[in-house]
């Protein structure tokens, strides 16, 4: 390889010189980065790691909470996917939101759905008759995160998207 580059002119080795330095820089750049990623990985893991710890440490007041939140649930009143759905629809009756599939979360005593509702160019007064319709539901079916903003193209419109919840309470299983 020595013998190869010194055969080469001048303005030849120092163009491999030049090509050699520019593949070292780019891998190392390329090195730099992902490195960054990795390290910044490790330390969102080691976050999630430590809020899981402090929620398996709460695992005996939480389950209890659960027990007690679930006796006050009348469970015919609860509502499934399908249910919740419909119950969204009639109370956002004449708005025409666009409603996202239902998403279903399994635990052993419920089964917790959610859907997404976006409303776009309604007006602040139709909103708030539905919000106040849908705070009647409590806690059968209600908001768990809340985006509102201005619609620019029409003034006194809001843009508004919910993630609305359901519990349904499971039959118990009889052995």
């Amino acid at each position: 390889m020595k013998t190869f580059f010194n055969t080469k002119s001048i303005r030849e080795r120092v163009l491999m010189t030049a090509l050699l330095l520019i593949a070292v820089l780019l891998w190392g750049s390329s090195l730099l980065g992902r490195s960054r990623t990795v390290r910044s990985d490790w330390a969102a893991t080691a976050e999630d790691i430590k809020e899981q710890q402090t929620w398996l440490g709460k695992k005996s007041q939480v389950k209890e909470r659960t027990e007690k939140i679930t006796t006050l649930l009348v469970p015919s009143r609860t509502y499934n996917a399908t249910q919740a759905l419909a119950e969204i629809n009639r109370l956002a009756q004449g708005l025409s939101p666009d409603i996202g599939a239902p998403r279903t979360d399994h635990t052993e005593n419920f089964d917790m759905h959610s859907l997404q509702v976006t409303f776009r160019k309604i007006g602040l007064e139709s909103l708030l008759k539905f919000y106040q319709e849908l705070s009647k539901k409590v806690p059968y079916l209600g908001i768990d995160n809340c985006s509102i903003s201005s619609d620019r193209a029409a003034p006194g419109q809001v843009n508004a998207v919910f993630r609305i919840y359901s519990v349904e309470v499971l039959p118990t299983a009889k052995p």
